[in-house]
This record gives C-alpha cells, sequence and structure tokens, in this order.
C-alpha cells in the first residue's frame, strides 16, 4: 500500500507543472494588461488579444496533456518524420505573402503558425534519438559531420531567408549543447562552428545583411539608451518599475511607445508595473524548470529520455535568457518570443507540448525508481 501510494503521489515532477501554470497565468494577465490599449486602438475592443490568448491557452493545455499521455518513445519512433515536416514548413513559409516585412508565419485563417517554433522542437527531438544510438561513436568527427552538420547548414540556409536571426541563434545554440553534453570533442565542435562564424562575419560585415541591428546592438552596449528605439522604450519601462511597479494596468509605456508589449517585450511591461520584484519571481520559476528538467534528464530511464528531457529544458530556458537579455539591452534585438509569457500561438503551443513530453519522461523515471526501491 505505501509503494502504490509513492507512487500515485509523485507520478511526475509536480514543480514543472507548478510553474508551467503560474507563468501561464502571468503570462496571460499581462498579455491583457499590455495589450489592451492597442487592441482598442486597432480593433475597437480591449480585449481582441486577451481573448486570443486565452484560447491559445486552452488549447496549448489540450496538446499538453496529449503529449504528457503519449510515452516518449513514440516520439523518438516518428522523429525522421517530424524533421521532415519540419523542413518542409521552414521551406513553404518562404513562398507564401510576407508578414510585416518577412517570411516568418503560415496564416490559417484567424491563426498564424511560425515554422521555426516547431521545428526547433522536431530538431532535438531527432538529435535526442539519434544521439542516444550514436553514444559511442560521438568521439569520431564523420559521425558528428554526417548527418548533423547537413542539417544545421540546410537550416540556417532556409532561416535566413525568412529572415529570423533570432531563431538561428537559439537553435544553434541548443544544437552544440546537446552534442556537447554527448561527449563530442571541442576540438570537432570547433571545426563545426567555424564555417558558420566565418558566414555570419561575411553575412554582416561583406553583405550588410541586418547590419543596422547589429549596429544599434553595438551603440547600445556603449549607452543603453542610443540603441535601438525598442530598447530605449524598454530600459526606460524597466527603470520606471523600479523595486515594486507602478501598479497592475498602471504601466505607460505601453501606450503606443514600446513596441511589441504585449511579445517580445512582455518582460519589459511586467518590470515596469510589478518592478523588480516581479521580475525576480518570473526568473525564479525559469530556473525551478531549468533546475527539475536537468535532474528529469539524470533519472530518465534510457538515452533518448535523457537526451530529449535535457534539449527540451535548454530550448526553454535559452529562449527565456535570450529574450530577456534583449529586453535588458545586452543583446541584439532577435524577435525570440518569452516561452510562456509572450502573446502568440506557435511560441507558446510548443511550448506547452514540449513540457508535457518532458513530464511524461518524469513519469517513466518516477515509476522506475519507485519500482526499484
Amino acid at each position: 500500500m505505501d509503494s502504490y501510494a509513492a507512487k500515485r503521489k509523485a507520478n511526475f515532477d509536480i514543480w514543472v507543472l507548478i510553474s508551467l501554470l503560474i507563468l501561464a497565468a502571468i503570462g496571460t494577465v499581462m498579455v491583457y494588461s499590455s495589450s489592451a490599449v492597442m487592441a482598442e486602438s486597432r480593433f475597437k475592443t480591449q480585449f481582441f488579444f486577451f481573448k486570443k490568448q486565452i484560447m491559445w491557452v486552452l488549447l496549448s493545455m489540450f496538446f499538453f496533456i496529449l503529449a504528457f499521455k503519449i510515452d516518449y518513445h513514440w516520439y523518438g519512433r516518428m522523429s525522421k518524420f517530424f524533421l521532415i515536416s519540419g523542413f518542409f514548413l521552414l521551406a513553404a513559409v518562404l513562398f507564401l505573402p510576407t508578414i510585416k516585412g518577412v517570411h516568418r508565419w503560415i496564416r490559417l485563417g484567424p491563426i498564424s503558425i511560425q515554422p521555426s517554433e516547431i521545428f526547433r522542437y522536431t530538431l532535438i527531438l531527432f538529435m535526442a534519438t539519434t544521439l542516444a544510438r550514436r553514444l559511442d561513436k560521438m568521439r569520431e568527427f564523420k559521425h558528428l559531420f554526417i548527418p548533423y552538420f547537413f542539417i544545421l547548414v540546410a537550416y540556417v540556409g532556409l532561416i535566413m531567408k525568412q529572415p529570423d536571426l533570432g531563431s538561428v541563434f537559439t537553435i544553434t545554440l541548443v544544437f552544440f549543447l546537446l552534442l556537447f553534453v554527448a561527449k563530442a570533442r571541442l576540438k570537432h565542435l570547433l571545426l563545426l562552428a567555424l564555417p558558420g562564424i566565418a558566414g555570419f562575419v561575411i553575412l554582416v560585415f561583406g553583405l550588410g545583411y541586418e547590419k543596422d541591428r547589429i549596429d544599434d546592438y553595438l551603440n547600445s552596449l556603449k549607452d543603453p539608451l542610443a540603441g535601438s528605439y525598442q530598447v530605449k522604450q524598454s530600459i526606460l519601462a524597466l527603470g520606471n518599475g523600479g523595486l515594486k511597479g507602478v501598479g497592475l494596468a498602471e504601466g505607460k509605456q505601453k501606450f503606443f511607445f514600446l513596441p511589441e508589449p504585449h511579445t517580445d517585450f512582455i518582460f519589459a511591461t511586467l518590470g515596469e508595473e510589478t518592478g523588480f520584484i516581479g521580475l525576480l519571481g518570473v526568473l525564479f520559476l525559469f530556473l525551478i524548470i531549468a533546475w527539475r528538467g536537468i535532474a528529469i534528464a539524470s533519472q530518465a530511464v534510457d538515452p533518448l529520455g535523457y537526451f530529449l528531457a535535457l534539449g527540451i529544458t535548454f530550448s526553454i530556458f535559452v529562449c527565456a535568457l535570450i529574450n530577456i537579455g534583449v529586453v535588458i539591452g545586452v543583446l541584439p534585438t532577435t524577435g525570440v518570443p518569452l516561452p510562456f509569457l509572450s502573446y502568440g500561438g506557435s511560441s507558446l503551443l510548443m511550448s506547452f507540448v514540449a513540457t508535457g513530453v518532458l513530464l511524461n519522461i518524469s513519469k517513466k523515471g518516477h515509476l522506475k525508481r519507485y519500482t526499484f526501491n
């Protein structure tokens, strides 16, 4: 009876679930607070973005439960199919009309899908599946070069056409973190990275690709108020919030000063209205997810669960750090949303689904521990 009760009590990592739900609740409230004025001006109702966010949260929770119920080994068996589908979506978006001047979204009626958000997790799944089978071969360069290098080159080529530097940076970082954890030699990883670094330097400083954004970033390092308009307004919002904030819905930068206050810069709106204390609370929740995600990986029943849990954890935490880095002015503007908080369907849905998979891995690990203890 005691063993059965233990299994029932700790069937999965409850701390990840609690952190997820709190972050989603904070995000929903802040989407309304940060977008009400803009929504009233554009759509004659202050609830326009709020209603859509509620819809996406409910939809995401449904797929979260579904992902939690499905044995993660099934995803491993489908990894090639998901990867090919991810590449297809990345290519298809280039042939569709631009939205806001870029090829980043596939519009299906009232819904917009961002393929790069989907591809990040399909790549993590494929890498976790193949790394689990190649653990004894990862010290050899040829097993890094084929297929991982070609997959990364193909991805970067497609994503740069959109363009979406934020996604390139996020996925590339998670890509190399997973290879490093798989015990690939550091010199081999550097050999893989050098062509990309050289290509980036040529594109930016030789061909002028996104050079204005890089120049703005370099200027902001010298003086935060000398950088881009977005960074200026973001810094002003954070400074205005102080320690305790000006109060929920009382922020002023969202009154058409701070661009995208409900998406990429929702962390700035949060800082203005809840202050440094509110920001620390959100950071603490992301740290809990990172801590428990690594713990789930360490308790995984097999290498697939280990690499998949690490990949999901890295992805969520890296995206959070990049978004926050942009908001506080230490990273160039990238367009990377803040997981669970930023307005938008693709990021929210995929973050929920990925966390559902993470908790499924946790469930398997807990059952193993209780079975053998």
